[in-house]
């Protein structure tokens, strides 16, 4: 293969990757309404917060890439909604620990549930003999872009050549 034939076939797999997550983020927008949420912000903390557990205001700011402002402010909204509840960080006392309440669990499991069956649908519009090896090559793309990130936070985090530490 030529560089050129590289260069193309990298050109039409970013160009698909991200047609790909656009289309997968508006099928993801329209299940918002199904956990009584109504931004993708507050769906985000629910899957987060259900999967990793209680965490601090910073570590979901980091995480999820959003403004602290605006992550308080939507926490705060759903301590209101009864979704969330802040507590003091038992190690930090300049903390606050963020974690679901019984009903955020029970929103983030509904969620959970209609983004699966989203996931199933989408799956059975493929060629029955197709599916599984589908599956298999989502966990390979998924471990690809899993090395990718960690590298690009290495590398951001490193000091540059000729910077002390």
């Amino acid at each position: 293969m030529t560089v050129v034939e590289d260069n193309q076939i990298a050109w039409k797999t970013g160009e698909r990757l991200r047609t790909i997550t656009r289309l997968f983020t508006q099928l993801q927008q329209l299940n918002f309404a199904c956990c009584d949420v109504v931004s993708a912000t507050q769906c985000s903390l629910l899957s987060t917060l259900e999967r990793n557990g209680p965490q601090t205001l910073t570590s979901l700011t980091r995480s999820l890439q959003l403004d602290k402002a605006w992550l308080s402010r939507t926490t705060d909204q759903m301590v209101e909604d009864g979704l969330l509840l802040k507590a003091p960080h038992p190690n930090d006392r300049r903390a606050l620990l963020v974690q679901l309440t019984d009903a955020g669990h029970g929103a983030a499991q509904i969620l959970n549930h209609q983004l699966n069956a989203q996931a199933s649908r989408v799956l059975e519009r493929l060629p029955a003999g197709e599916r599984s090896q589908t599956v298999r090559l989502l966990s390979l793309l998924e471990t690809a872009l899993q090395a990718e990130l960690a590298s690009q936070v290495r590398s951001l985090a490193a000091p540059a050549k000729g910077e002390q530490e």
